[in-house]
């Protein structure tokens, strides 16, 4: 662990003289639609690290981490496993990707093998609460990064917002009725619903257009 805390820490020193890769031109498929970064780098493997905890939640970045590795690789792309990234990361002393956005990606190529590395900004995972009104809100940014290039492969951001409002009824059973609903309301299903959303709009990665080939291929 000392290793990659050193390898991490030299990182950060040599990020002044980090060379960012200008745009070059995009490739076209046969229909002319230019191809997107993430197939023309033929990205298959992501690193997810601790999100970037912008939020009045202290532990939305743990419940969130649960949340992320499913729908990812149901898309098509390879996640290095979560508990043991984050745990070395932590030995390491990061516990923020913001952290990580210091350091040139290209370190993460080195020690994980990713292709990618994935960034999540959690700006709200917040209860808002006005006696007889209340809704829960779960708002996330997502950016991916290439270890190869240093650009941005995909972003997106999204929020979900769950009316937790007591209904109809007197002034005292409105008030019991949205304290409870906005007390048990389970903040991890909102987020998943960010991210399906937010996936919608991510290229399938290669191992599902492979399903989806092979699928073709015996329903022929």
């Amino acid at each position: 662990m000392k290793k990659f805390a050193s390898i991490l820490f030299s990182g950060s020193l040599v990020l002044s003289s980090l060379v960012l890769h200008g745009c070059a031109s995009r490739p076209s498929s046969e229909n002319n639609e230019p191809i997107p970064l993430l197939h023309q780098e033929q990205t298959k493997t992501i690193l997810v690290v601790p999100p970037i905890n912008a939020s009045t939640s202290s532990e939305a970045s743990n419940y969130y981490l649960t949340t992320i590795a499913r729908p990812l690789s149901n898309h098509g792309y390879y996640v290095i496993p979560i508990e043991v990234t984050s745990q070395m990361l932590q030995e390491a002393g990061i516990i923020d990707g913001s952290q990580i956005k210091e350091i040139p990606q290209q370190k993460y190529r080195d020690l994980f093998g990713a292709d990618a590395v994935l960034f999540v900004k959690i700006t709200e995972w917040d209860t808002s609460y006005f006696l007889v009104a209340a809704n829960v809100r779960v708002s996330l940014e997502f950016e991916l990064i290439s270890t190869k290039s240093n650009e941005i492969l995909w972003n997106y951001k999204d929020s979900v917002i769950v009316d937790t409002s007591g209904g109809n009824g007197d002034l005292l059973s409105m008030v019991i009725s949205t304290a409870i609903n906005t007390a048990n309301t389970d903040y991890v299903p909102i987020a998943m619903q960010v991210n399906n959303s937010a996936l919608r709009s991510m290229p399938l990665g290669p191992y599902r257009m492979q399903e989806l080939t092979e699928e073709s291929v015996v329903n022929k």
